[in-house]
């Protein structure tokens, strides 16, 4: 099966690669299964929602993981990017990421229902954001570490064969949400998903442990903070695709605001049960592993520009969906198509930077494209606002448009690097 999908690039005699390959695998498959049970589209609001919080609290969530997802990153890459080997200072930074959503799974089963709903959520979300900043550490060293033991070829079906994993196995949490959200009394419900989640972090972290990383040929050297800082303007002077890449990538982060609304807007509109999530989880994992399968071979063959152009072009569609929608059975489509644009996203939007970039600038690369575009998260709070002042409507129309200009902007701006390359 291996051979198969990366055929004819995996050979015989590639033992460390296809170690290396199989745990990619495995650990993208039960870290997507964690993400299903503690799912930020539609899991995470509807607790939001339970312990007292409005429609600028569920907006926030995004908010809040993205920017503290991404932005601290810029400060690990100018700290290690320099080292030889990545594995030993990223298999740490795992280990703390996980631990951070076990101290969730605790806040929901000891303190949810025990204090006031204005202290639960401030607890909620400091937590949360905790939770984002170990992500942020961690990411961009796991990053540079995947794309330093995967051929460039193998790199889109590499991401597509995680995330499809991943899809799998998040049909399977789908239905333990379903059945945890239903079956158990609140708040041990949100607890149980967190606290499975984390176990499934956990499996994940026992593959990561399996990867074979060989030293840098040419140890990079080391870079006096101030003067790295500095530098990194001149990036953005000089490569001007990446410049123009940042500016479609801010356009769709801000357009994704819009996701953080539709499992509540569904069950509002429809009348439906906080078990419905787990009916949305579903649908979105069943819709990611369709789109992985193709998106990945798209991606190695056609260049992961093209993926962000429809990345753009189906969030805007889901948006649209979310508006004209009579039923719950055609609101599952916006599902779809949010599934879609985090599959695509999944695969390129960080392996493009990687083809953007030289190679001994990839993990700089990779953070600077997650502080400047991390603020645009904002547009979260804006949605909440919006929400509240003018209704969900309003919302997904703004999500449309930013979502459009996105597609629009990559596609006419920003040359493929392969096409570069043939030249």
């Amino acid at each position: 099966m291996l051979r198969w999908l990366f055929k004819p690039a995996l050979g015989p005699e590639q033992h460390d690669l296809r170690v290396n390959l199989v745990a990619n695998i495995i650990d993208g498959g039960f870290y997507a299964l964690t993400m299903a049970m503690v799912s930020n589209q539609t899991v995470l609001p509807i607790f939001v929602k339970r312990m007292g919080g409005s429609n600028v609290h569920v907006g926030l969530l995004p908010v809040l993981w993205t920017f503290a997802f991404n932005f601290p990153g810029i400060f690990v890459a100018s700290l290690i990017r320099h080292y030889p080997r990545k594995k030993p200072v990223f298999l740490r930074t795992a280990l703390v990421q996980r631990l951070t959503w076990a101290l969730l799974g605790f806040f929901a089963l000891l303190v949810v229902g025990r204090v006031s709903s204005d202290v639960a959520l401030l607890t909620f979300f400091i937590l949360y954001a905790v939770a984002a900043v170990a992500g942020s550490i961690n990411m961009p060293i796991w990053f540079d570490l995947i794309a330093k033991i995967t051929p460039t070829e193998l790199r889109g079906r590499l991401f597509a064969a995680r995330n499809v994993m991943g899809g799998i196995l998040g049909v399977f949490g789908g239905w333990i949400v379903v059945w945890t959200l239903d079956a158990i009394r609140y708040p041990l419900n949100f607890a149980l998903l967190i606290m499975l989640g984390v176990a499934a972090a956990m499996i994940s972290y026992v593959a990561l442990l399996r990867l074979r990383e060989e030293p840098d040929d040419l140890p990079r050297e080391q870079i006096e903070p101030r003067a790295y800082f500095l530098s990194l303007p001149g990036i953005l002077r000089r490569n001007r695709d990446f410049r123009n890449f940042l500016i479609s990538d801010a356009l769709l982060i801000a357009a994704t605001m819009a996701g953080a609304f539709y499992a509540v807007n569904a069950i509002e509109k429809f009348s439906l049960s906080d078990a419905s999530a787990g009916t949305f989880t579903i649908v979105m994992t069943s819709a990611t592993i369709v789109g992985n399968l193709l998106f990945g071979y798209v991606g190695d063959h056609r260049g992961h520009k093209l993926n962000l152009v429809l990345s753009g072009g189906v969030t805007a569609a889901a948006a649209v969906v979310a508006l004209a929608a009579r039923t719950p059975t055609v609101y599952l489509v916006v599902f779809v198509g949010s599934a879609l644009q985090v599959a695509l996203s999944g695969i390129s939007r960080l392996t493009i930077v990687a083809e953007l970039c030289p190679e001994e600038e990839r993990m700089t690369y990779v953070a600077l494209t997650n502080m400047i575009t991390a603020p645009f998260v904002l547009f979260g709070i804006l949605g909440g606002w919006i929400a509240n002042s003018y209704g969900y409507d309003a919302v997904f129309v703004v999500a449309a448009i930013l979502a459009a200009a996105s597609a629009v902007w990559l596609g006419a701006k920003v040359t493929d690097p392969r096409k570069k390359a043939v030249v």
